[in-house]
């Protein structure tokens, strides 16, 4: 799980935003089997606006931790796009253009995000940077928009999201999905108990956004401490837990140590339910029993309910095109696809005939209205030269060992001026 890190909050201190990092030393470049870049080399996306003809394929890219310590919830991320861009292309494209998706995989590398988004803008000649899963995006965001290349969806929990205007978030920002926990703990009870990761310095920092978030819930926080990954058993965690009469827990940590310490707890006769927010979750919860009775807050839809048009869409293009994605499907993946489907909207809003261009992209985009995707998104407008808050989110649930929508396509939001006052306290990136 990745969680936006604050330090101090946005009620009464200065705050300090940090994504978490993934760690390794190269970058891999993969391609959809969709036909090749015919455009000539060139070092900015003015020359893809010279050559991207109206007849071409569209070219965009992707950046991401999908191998490393990160590859156990990013690494669905290439199938998951690539499926998008067969889909689309099995259709007739998109106003007669078929896709081509580049990859790159950054692995564990902090800072090979950079490398990667320069390679796809001066060698690639994408047209846009799509479903981006880079916890070090900040390192290239800058450099993302003074190329004019547009970022279309991806890990919208991440601060380009809420700052950089070239940033389009297909989900809700990390701040809503922080608010959206503790108001699903309320549905328990008004304790709350914090269990965080002790490996990432950016958990310990997330606690003061925890706390800053409860005054405006009004959630309590007895129990807030830190958990290792590597611990044998987490008795004594579920101890303090019991102790403090906690009606809910939040454990902050990826799927395998959630798992771990649901399932121990559950043994030791902690009754509280679990509450979290999408990171956490892959196809591999299915039969936990466990986290019967947990919620989650969601960026974007339920990745399984396919009642939901959109989610029916997804679920075909794996079905078809991502059949051995297993359990890495998961939100993460979902990110993915729902980026594609935000690009292929931006671009199906054009004219016919228009050539397809970063700048036409992002005309494209701003033409979008309170855009849902069939029910993937919260309700997506942009405006040209501001960042966009999405500070709505859906509600997930797990029952009977598998995952339910107890909302369906309803959302819920944030307060707008408690987002805002966290953006607004945020250093320039």
């Amino acid at each position: 799980m990745r969680v936006p890190t604050l330090v101090g909050s946005a009620l009464a201190a200065t705050v300090v935003v940090a994504s978490v990092a993934a760690c390794s030393s190269s970058t891999s470049s993969t391609t959809s089997t969709t036909p090749a870049n015919p455009t000539s080399p060139a070092a900015s996306a003015s020359a893809v606006a010279s050559s991207a003809s109206a007849a071409s394929p569209i070219v965009v890219g992707t950046v991401g931790a999908f191998t490393g310590p990160e590859g156990a919830s990013q690494g669905g991320v290439p199938q998951v796009i690539n499926a998008w861009a067969s889909q689309v292309n099995a259709a007739g494209g998109i106003n007669g253009h078929q896709v081509k998706v580049i990859v790159k995989d950054i692995g564990s590398n902090p800072t090979g995000g950079l490398a990667a988004v320069q390679e796809l803008v001066q060698s690639d000649h994408v047209v846009a940077i799509v479903g981006e899963e880079d916890n070090g995006d900040a390192t290239w965001a800058s450099y993302a928009e003074s190329s004019g290349v547009p970022v279309v969806g991806g890990l919208s929990i991440d601060t380009p999201f809420v700052q950089n205007p070239d940033f389009f978030p297909a989900g809700t920002n990390g701040f809503g999905l922080i608010y959206g926990v503790e108001k699903e703990a309320l549905a328990n009870g008004p304790k709350l108990g914090i269990l965080y990761c002790a490996e990432s310095p950016q958990c310990a920092q997330s606690v003061t956004l925890d706390k800053g978030t409860a005054q405006v819930t009004g959630i309590q926080i007895p129990v807030n401490i830190k958990i290792s990954a590597t611990a044998p058993d987490y008795t004594a965690v579920c101890e303090q837990l019991k102790s403090a009469g906690v009606q809910s827990y939040f454990v902050a940590d990826n799927s395998a140590v959630v798992l771990r310490v649901a399932n121990q707890c559950k043994a030791d006769g902690l009754t509280a339910k679990m509450v979290g927010e999408d990171g956490e979750v892959t196809a591999a919860w299915k039969g936990q029993t466990a986290v019967n009775g947990m919620l989650l807050a969601e960026a974007n839809a339920p990745f399984t309910d396919t009642s939901i048009p959109g989610v029916a869409q997804y679920q075909d293009a794996v079905s078809k095109y991502a059949s051995n994605l297993g359990n890495l499907q998961g939100p993460n993946s979902f990110y993915a696809y729902v980026a594609g489907k935000l690009f292929q909207a931006a671009v199906a809003a054009l004219p016919a005939g228009t050539a397809i261009t970063p700048q036409t992209v992002k005309q494209g985009l701003y033409a979008l209205k309170g855009e849902t995707l069939d029910g993937l998104t919260p309700p997506l407008t942009y405006t040209e030269g501001k960042p966009t808050l999405v500070n709505c989110y859906f509600t997930m649930g797990f029952d009977n060992g598998d995952f339910t929508s107890p909302a369906g396509t309803k959302t819920t939001c944030a307060p707008d001026a408690f987002v805002n006052g966290i953006v607004a306290s945020l250093p320039k990136s």
